[in-house]
């Protein structure tokens, strides 16, 4: 290992040495830390497409984590069998599996309850106070929310991990929000402005000023790392949302055929694939519906290959994973057949704006008064530094969509709750 790459190992405090006999590597701390973590945790209560209270089959932002990590995995396999056919920069800078698992299992941390609404509600809250944006609030987390060791500092993340999750290089206060009022532009919290100048400490200035020009509110170009994790969350969320939207039959027949054979329509046979055989195979019973799921989840992973982008200097910043064009045109067709089949109808619009709703209330309600209406607790738990908006905005972020339901009929249905509940 050369100098350059322990550079990216070192952590963003100081760390304890490694316990008696434990050998493991930076990397596998960061998983570790991250696996045993209250914020990981609580993915399992917070809505991925469909609500948490919906049902016991579908995905959770929890599993879809450890399947993002389980195809992150995937795609890392595949860029080693071909790495041979790159410059050798890009053969030294492959990550290791922990980082890209630490990374992948990481990067939903700070999403708040009930989805994207419930991101929207928190953006307006905090639009006079600095926004909300949930990567950026996943950077908070990891690096100064969640505890391990002094309070403040977070899980104390590895150089390599913080880049690996950071999507966005560009701070919130960079873009003009008058513009951004509905929606936050894809960012990170100004808090953590020193976090990112230490995460890229590593790359020249010509290359940190080209990465932070590139995230113009909506993408961003990424380093290698990142790019593995994007890949495999896209790869996850296009492909499993479909099973989950036809095991439970949100959608009909006729809806779930004209949506693929519209994806379809623009791309040649890829290996075997194509709109009659994926709807068929969707729409049998199980054992072939988890075949065609696989079987897609498998062509996209085994087609990964490295791209370069020359205008970059480090290696971190000049490759990328990516896909032939074809089939990243399938793929984001695929993306899209979650929201035309469920979220963009009226009943789960409707389930959306209640806890656009419920988060709103929360915020609003608690502000009045954070020091007497959060358990004492969780407020002196929080970032002590930051201000009392973003603490409370902190705080409801990190509910789960039930405790946010339990906690909204505590404050306001009568006769809802006793002073000896537990929330």
């Amino acid at each position: 290992m050369t100098s350059e790459q322990s550079f990216f190992e070192e952590r963003l405090h100081e760390d304890q040495p490694n316990r008696l006999k434990d050998g493991r590597s930076p990397f596998q701390r960061d998983r570790a830390r991250i696996m045993h973590s209250a914020a990981f945790r609580r993915l399992q209560g917070k809505t991925q497409v469909m609500g948490t209270g919906e049902g016991d089959f579908h995905r959770t932002r929890l599993t879809h984590s450890i399947e993002v990590a389980q195809i992150g995995y995937g795609l890392l396999q595949v860029l080693r069998a071909e790495k041979a056919t790159f410059h050798k920069d890009v053969q030294e800078w492959l990550p290791p599996r922990d980082l890209i698992e630490a990374a992948c299992l990481a990067h939903d941390l700070g999403h708040p309850p009930f989805g994207h609404k419930g991101e929207q509600a928190l953006h307006k809250a905090m639009l006079r106070h600095g926004g909300f944006e949930g990567n950026g609030q996943t950077l908070r987390i990891l690096t100064k929310l969640e505890k391990y060791k002094e309070r403040g500092k977070g899980l104390y993340p590895t150089r390599r991990l913080v880049l690996g999750i950071l999507k966005y290089p560009r701070s919130m206060a960079s873009f003009n929000l008058d513009e951004y009022a509905k929606k936050p532009p894809k960012s990170y919290h100004d808090d953590e402005a020193t976090v990112v100048d230490w995460a890229l400490a590593g790359f020249t200035e010509s290359d940190r000023e080209k990465l932070i020009t590139s995230a113009d509110g909506k993408g961003a170009h990424h380093s290698l790392d990142c790019s593995i994790l994007e890949l495999a969350d896209d790869i996850a969320y296009g492909i499993h949302d479909i099973e989950d939207i036809v095991a439970r039959g949100l959608a009909s027949d006729k809806e779930i055929r004209e949506e693929i054979t519209e994806a379809f329509a623009k791309i040649e046979n890829l290996a075997g694939f194509d709109a009659k055989t994926v709807c068929d195979g969707l729409l049998s019973d199980s054992f072939r519906r988890k075949q065609t799921i696989s079987g897609l989840v498998n062509l996209f992973i085994t087609n990964v290959a490295l791209s370069e982008h020359s205008s970059y200097e480090h290696a971190l910043l000049r490759f990328n994973a990516s896909l032939p064009e074809p089939h990243a045109r399938l793929l984001k067709a695929l993306k899209g057949l979650a929201y035309e089949l469920v979220i963009r109808k009226a009943k789960a619009q409707q389930l959306e704006r209640r806890g656009q709703m419920v988060v709103a209330q929360l915020f609003d309600t608690l502000i009045s008064d954070p020091e007497h209406l959060i358990p004492p607790s969780s407020w002196q738990d929080g970032c002590r530094e930051s201000s009392p908006e973003r603490r409370v905005c902190d705080y409801v972020a990190g509910m789960t969509d039930s405790y946010a339901e339990r906690l909204y009929k505590r404050l306001f249905s009568p006769g809802f709750g006793s002073s000896g509940d537990e929330l």
